[in-house]
């Protein structure tokens, strides 16, 4: 009973210890604590403030100046979704204007794909390099588009590398098998005929329900001509 009783108090002895070292340590330090205390509080009411009174009110803002180059985009009034006619901004003010919000990103995609429909290849890579690609599906078009633009400049290395990246993106029927048909017929105009087969039989085995996987047999018994003339 002795030694539990020297066990307890022992045992307090070392609570009262610790709890003199931290008050210690807390009258030594209150001076800095309370200063970064103060820090954190100012730094999470800066950025409460940033986020809802000027970044929510510019979003907002930036998603009504996009609704209307958007829909005009959307019926291939491209010059005019573009630049705008005076009474709202074309798609590259807004790209410009509100390039930190989610619409500025919007923007930036929209206008590079109006480019490139109108053959201005190098204006669309400038408007698709700015945007980032909020989700799967975005960033796979994304890279897709840029793929495009590469093959129509004839830089054909970095248009199938943007096309296997676009396909890469995510394992869907949607998406990867259209991106890797185009690396393959990428490939086929470089004569890699080996990785174009490869590719149109990752299609077959992959995403065998699609287009491209219905397709993909006469391509690559084409491939298979091209490389034995070789």
């Amino acid at each position: 009973m002795a030694n539990k009783v020297s066990h307890t108090e022992e045992n307090l002895e070392h609570i009262e210890h610790g709890l003199s070292k931290a008050e210690v340590f807390i009258e030594k330090y209150q001076r800095t604590l309370f200063y970064a205390g103060a820090a954190v509080i100012l730094l999470a009411g800066a950025y409460l403030g940033y986020k809802y009174w000027y970044q929510v009110p510019l979003e907002e803002e930036a998603q009504a100046q996009l609704f209307r180059a958007q829909q005009l985009f959307e019926i291939d009034s491209l010059q005019l979704a573009l630049n705008g006619d005076g009474s709202f901004l074309g798609l590259t003010d807004v790209a410009d204007q509100y390039s930190s919000t989610l619409a500025g990103d919007a923007a930036c995609f929209y206008a590079g794909v109006a480019y490139l429909h109108l053959g201005q290849y190098e204006d669309a890579l400038t408007y698709l390099k700015r945007s980032k690609g909020k989700d799967w599906l975005g960033k796979a078009l994304l890279l897709g588009n840029m793929g495009d633009a590469y093959s129509e400049l004839g830089d054909l290395d970095k248009a199938a590398r943007y096309y296997k990246k676009a396909a890469g993106v995510s394992d869907n029927s949607m998406t990867a098998p259209r991106f890797f048909a185009k690396a393959a017929l990428v490939l086929e105009k470089q004569g890699n005929y080996a990785e174009a087969i490869r590719l149109y039989e990752k299609i077959q085995h992959n995403f065998a329900n699609t287009t491209e996987a219905n397709d993909a047999e006469k391509h690559i018994a084409r491939a298979k001509v091209l490389s034995a003339k070789e």
